[in-house]
C-alpha cells in the first residue's frame, strides 16, 4: 500500500501576527519536527505565499529546517499560486504568473523545481490545464468529489487520472473525504486498520490531501494531535508497518505509475464548499437532503448525483465579495506592465476573504480589509503613472447588466449605481488606502438555525475528536434574538421615506415601514461628466412617497481633494401633498465597535457616542466618525439641522470556534422632515469630507 499525503499549510494577506506566531508553534514547527525524527515520512507539502512570506521575516530556522527534509528526499515542495488565489477566478496572466512566482521561490529556497501543485480550495476548474500551461505543472490534487460528478465510482478513484484542454494535460489524484474525516480525529488504530483494509480489497495507493492546520490549530487538535501524541504515534505507526505500507511522495507516484486512464471533470470544490456556496434557503435544503439519504442508508448510492452550487455563486450571494472582485479585475487589466501595481493585486487575489463557510472568510473584516487595502494602493499607483488628477468611467463594472459609475482622483476612489438606488458603493481614500464603505450586510445564512444547538466538545478522548464540521458550536447566550437580516445590500447615498412612528431601534431591528419606493429603484443618469478641475454626476427618479408621484434629484460633486458634495432636490408632482420624514442612508466603517479610539462625534455639542451604541442625535449640522488609530475622520456638513440616526451593523456568523458576532460597520441615517404641497420644491446638501488626522 502507498500512502500519498500532501498537506496544505495557509495564513491569509492580512491575517494578524499573533495568529501566524500561534499556527506556526502549535501546528507547522511541530509537524516539520516530527518529520525530521520520523525520516521513513514522505510528504508533499505545500506553504502558501503568505505563510512563507511571514516565515522568512520571524523564522527564518524552520525554514531552513523545511530545506534539510527537501535535500534529504522526505519532502516535496509543492506549487501554487503564490498569494493563494483561486486560480479559476483571476485572470489567466494573474494565475499563471503567481504560480510562475511560486516556482521561482521553491526552486531559489530549497534548490527544488516543482512539478505539483496545491490547488486553493481544490477549486477547479475545466480550463485550468489550459490556464497552467508553461508553468511546469504535471498535476494537482483534489477531492473524490470532483470524480464521482464525472461519473467515477468510489472503487475507481485510487490512482492518478489525466485530464486535458485543448490538448494541454494535467495529472488528478483524488483525495477522498473518509481519508479527511479520519485524520486526525478518529484514533491511529483506526486509520491503520481502514489502510489495511484497502490494501486487503486490492488497492495499492491511498491519498491524504487536506489542511495542515489540522494538526494543530483546529479547536482541540492541539492537545489531540501534539500534546497527547497523535501526530507521532501515526508516524511511528507508519514507520513500522513497512512490511506492507509505504509513504510515497506524490511527484514520485505520478513519475513511476501509469494514469488510470483519462477524464474530464466539472467545476466543482469539495463536497461542503459546494453546500455553503449555496443560498441558505437551498443549503438548508440541500442539507436536510443529505441528512434524509444518510438516515436512509442511500446516501453511497445518491452522492454522485447531489451537488450544490460552484463557488462562483459566492459572487452572487455575498455583493460585497462581488464589488472586490469586480474591482481586482479591474485594476488587474490596468496594470499591465507595472509590477508594483500588480503585486499588491496579487496580494489582493488572496482567496479567503471573498468567500465564507465554516471559518470567518469574508465576515472576517480584517481580511476584507487587506484586501481593498492592496487594491487601493494599486489603483493609486496606476493614477501617479497615468498623470490624471480625476477620472470618471460608465461602464458595467459589477457585470450585473447595468453600467455603473466610477470617480478617481488622487484622494478619493467612488462609486455609483444608477440601478440600485442611485447608491454609492466604494468610498476610498487613496492615501491612507482606507476604503470606509468596507461593510457587510446582514443576511441569513444556512448554519442559522442550528445556533442553539450545544456545542460538541471539541477535546480529546480516547475515541477521537470532532472535526470542525461536526461543532455545532453555539457560542454567546440568547444569539439567536440578535439575529436581525436587511432587506437590502447596505451602500451609501440611499434615500428613505418612513412615516411619524419610526424610531432608531425600529430602523435599526428592519421592523418599520418605508412610504417610498427609491431604496433599490432605479435612477436616471441625466449627467455624467468630468472636466479638468471636477466630476459632476446628476442621477434622479420619478417614484411614488406615500402614494404621492415624487422626484428626487441627487447630483455628486467631486473635485480634486477628498470632498464630495451631495446636492439633492426635491419635487412633489402629484395633486396631493407629501408630508413624510425623509432619510439619507450611509454605511460606512471604522473597524471596531469596541476600541475607544474610534467614535462618533457632534462638534457644537461637543459630545462623542460610542460605535456600539444605538441611538440618536437631534439638530446636528455636523457629524463626524473619528478613526484615530488610521489617522482619519470622516466629516460631514448639512445644509440644514439634521436628525441622525445610528447603529452597528452587527452579523451572527459562524467559525471553526462557534458563533461568532461580529462588528461590520456603522449605518447612518440623516434625517428631516419634508411638507411638499403639490409642485412645490425643497432643496439639502451633504457635504462629506476625509480629513487626515
Amino acid at each position: 500500500m502507498n500512502l500519498i499525503m500532501a498537506i496544505h499549510c495557509h495564513q491569509p494577506v492580512g491575517n494578524f501576527d499573533y495568529v501566524f506566531d500561534m499556527a506556526h508553534d502549535k501546528c507547522y514547527r511541530p509537524l516539520l519536527d516530527l518529520l525530521n525524527a520520523y525520516p521513513q515520512v514522505k510528504v508533499g507539502l505545500h506553504f502558501s505565499g503568505p505563510l512563507l512570506e511571514w516565515l522568512e521575516k520571524h523564522r527564518p530556522d524552520t525554514l531552513e529546517l523545511m530545506a534539510g527534509l527537501v535535500a534529504r528526499g522526505q519532502v516535496e515542495p509543492l506549487s501554487g499560486g503564490f498569494f493563494e488565489p483561486l486560480l479559476a477566478s483571476i485572470p489567466v496572466r494573474d494565475a499563471k504568473g503567481q504560480v510562475l512566482m511560486m516556482n521561482e521561490y521553491l526552486e531559489k529556497r530549497f534548490a527544488f523545481k516543482p512539478r505539483g501543485f496545491w490547488l486553493t480550495e481544490r477549486v477547479w476548474d475545466p480550463a485550468l490545464p489550459l490556464t497552467l500551461e508553461g508553468t511546469g505543472m504535471d498535476y494537482t490534487v483534489v477531492d473524490d468529489t470532483h470524480f464521482y460528478y464525472a461519473g467515477l465510482k468510489p472503487d475507481e478513484i485510487y490512482g492518478r487520472y489525466v485530464t486535458e484542454k485543448e490538448g494541454r494535460t494535467l495529472g488528478l489524484l483524488a483525495t477522498p473525504m473518509i481519508m479527511r474525516y479520519i485524520i486526525p480525529f478518529r484514533p491511529v488504530e483506526d486509520v491503520l486498520g481502514h489502510l489495511r483494509e484497502m490494501e486487503q480489497t486490492g488497492h495499492n495507493v491511498a491519498l491524504y490531501g487536506d489542511d495542515g492546520e489540522k494538526f494543530g490549530l483546529w479547536p482541540g487538535t492541539y492537545e489531540w494531535v501534539i500534546e497527547k501524541g497523535w501526530l507521532e504515534r501515526f508516524f511511528s505507526a507508519v514507520s513500522e508497518s513497512r512490511d506492507w505500507l509505504k509513504t510515497v511522495l506524490p511527484g514520485e507516484y505520478v513519475a513511476s505509475v501509469p494514469p488510470l486512464g483519462r477524464i474530464y471533470l466539472p467545476q466543482a470544490s469539495y463536497e461542503e464548499m459546494t453546500e455553503w456556496a449555496l443560498p441558505a434557503e437551498q443549503g438548508r435544503a440541500l442539507e436536510d437532503i443529505v441528512t434524509s439519504l444518510k438516515d436512509q442508508g442511500r446516501w453511497d448510492e445518491w452522492r454522485p448525483f447531489v451537488r450544490g452550487g460552484v463557488w462562483d455563486n459566492f459572487l452572487v450571494k455575498y455583493d460585497e465579495a462581488n464589488r472586490m472582485h469586480k474591482k481586482m479585475l479591474l485594476l488587474s487589466e490596468r496594470a499591465a506592465g507595472n509590477d508594483e501595481a500588480r503585486n499588491y493585486i496579487w496580494r489582493a487575489q488572496c482567496n479567503c476573504a471573498y468567500w465564507h463557510g465554516v471559518f470567518g472568510g469574508l465576515y472576517l473584516g480584517h481580511l476584507r480589509r487587506a484586501v481593498h487595502e492592496n487594491l487601493i494602493k494599486a489603483q493609486a499607483l496606476l493614477m501617479e503613472k497615468q498623470g490624471q488628477d480625476l477620472e470618471l468611467l460608465q461602464l458595467d463594472f459589477d457585470k450585473d447588466g447595468a453600467e455603473e459609475i466610477l470617480i478617481f482622483n488622487k484622494n478619493l476612489s467612488l462609486g455609483l449605481d444608477p440601478d440600485r438606488g442611485g447608491g454609492m458603493f466604494d468610498i476610498c481614500h487613496l492615501p491612507k488606502a482606507v476604503n470606509l464603505s468596507d461593510t457587510l450586510t446582514r443576511r441569513p445564512e444556512a448554519y442559522h438555525r442550528h445556533i442553539n444547538e450545544a456545542r460538541q466538545d471539541g477535546g480529546e478522548s480516547n475515541d477521537g475528536i470532532a472535526s470542525i464540521h461536526d461543532l455545532a458550536g453555539a457560542g454567546d447566550k440568547d444569539l439567536e434574538s440578535l439575529l436581525v437580516f436587511d432587506s437590502y445590500t447596505r451602500t451609501s447615498l440611499l434615500d428613505h421615506f418612513l412615516g411619524s412612528g419610526a424610531t432608531p431601534e425600529g430602523y435599526a431591528a428592519n421592523g418599520y415601514s418605508e412610504s417610498g419606493d427609491f431604496v433599490q429603484g432605479r435612477y436616471r443618469v441625466e449627467q455624467a461628466d468630468v472636466s479638468s478641475d471636477h466630476a459632476i454626476v446628476e442621477m434622479s427618479r420619478t417614484g411614488q412617497v406615500n402614494g404621492v408621484s415624487f422626484k428626487v434629484s441627487k447630483t455628486i460633486r467631486v473635485g480634486k481633494d477628498a470632498r464630495v458634495i451631495f446636492e439633492y432636490a426635491f419635487e412633489c408632482k402629484g395633486h396631493e401633498p407629501v408630508s413624510t420624514l425623509y432619510g439619507c442612508e450611509f454605511n460606512l466603517t471604522l473597524y471596531s465597535d469596541e476600541d475607544s479610539e474610534r467614535y462618533y462625534r457632534i462638534p457644537e455639542a461637543d459630545r462623542q457616542r460610542e460605535i456600539k451604541e444605538t441611538g440618536s442625535e437631534d439638530k446636528v449640522t455636523r457629524f463626524e466618525l473619528v478613526n484615530n488609530p488610521d489617522r482619519l475622520c470622516a466629516s460631514f456638513s448639512f445644509s440644514i439641522p439634521v436628525s441622525v440616526w445610528f447603529f452597528p451593523l452587527m452579523t451572527i456568523s459562524k467559525s471553526e470556534k462557534g458563533f461568532e458576532r461580529t462588528y461590520q460597520g456603522s449605518s447612518l441615517l440623516f434625517l428631516h422632515p419634508m411638507d411638499l404641497s403639490p409642485g412645490e420644491k425643497a432643496r439639502f446638501q451633504i457635504e462629506l469630507e476625509l480629513v487626515e488626522i
